[in-house]
């Protein structure tokens, strides 16, 4: 993804990247916080694979870590918060904090895909918050080549007789992050991802992303 801006570790401003989705997001530190086997950022429960990476046990582990990288990896589900820890994991999440505040100082392993950001320690997230600036926008594209792969659900289907119907229930749920809208079938399946499923990879209609 296309950095706009350079972030950098303990401050409050705020950027602006553009995921792998092609969507914009604005990016905030919000501090240090604990974890531990539980987990405190837990929203990738189920998944197995976003796209080319593989997740086990709510993680998504890469050498390459970056903000970025988690970033636009957690906002192909739209989550309000990612966190990275110790050089290379990264955690999406609708919460944080459960598990209590950590001194900044111990937040201090940097990124391994960047030397410059700063990504937790060991059971010692850096959190931050994603906010997405027009969500009332919709973007039509081809139907991406990657999926993702969970043991849930992460789609539903409603009758729709045009696509502004399709599009209108889509931006009335939190939960949707894009749709396929097919006309002959007049169904609209909405998506907990930016990504469908496989089961609807092959699917005959139109893609539109959320903004």
């Amino acid at each position: 993804p296309k950095m706009l801006k350079t972030i950098s570790f303990f401050t409050n401003f705020a950027v602006l990247v553009v995921s792998i989705s092609g969507r914009a997001t604005q990016v905030s530190y919000i501090g240090c916080y604990v974890d531990n086997e539980t987990r405190d950022l837990r929203g990738l429960t189920g998944v197995s694979r976003i796209g080319q990476f593989s997740i086990e046990s709510f993680t998504l582990s890469s050498l390459n870590m970056t903000h970025e990288l988690c970033s636009s990896v957690c906002s192909l589900g739209g989550f309000p918060y990612f966190s990275v820890q110790a050089n290379y994991h990264c955690f999406c999440g609708s919460s944080y904090g459960s598990l209590g505040t950590a001194n900044e100082t111990d937040c201090n392993g940097v990124c391994g895909g960047n030397g410059a950001q700063m990504c937790g320690a060991s059971w010692r997230n850096s959190v931050f918050a994603l906010t997405y600036p027009d969500r009332k926008y919709f973007e039509q594209t081809q139907m991406p080549n990657q999926t993702v792969e969970s043991t849930q659900s992460t789609y539903w289907t409603s009758a729709a007789k045009i696509k502004a119907e399709c599009l209108m229930m889509c931006e009335a749920s939190a939960d949707c992050q894009a749709v396929i809208f097919s006309g002959q079938q007049r169904l609209c399946h909405l998506l907990r991802f930016a990504y469908p499923p496989a089961s609807l990879s092959s699917t005959d209609g139109d893609f539109f992303v959320r903004g």
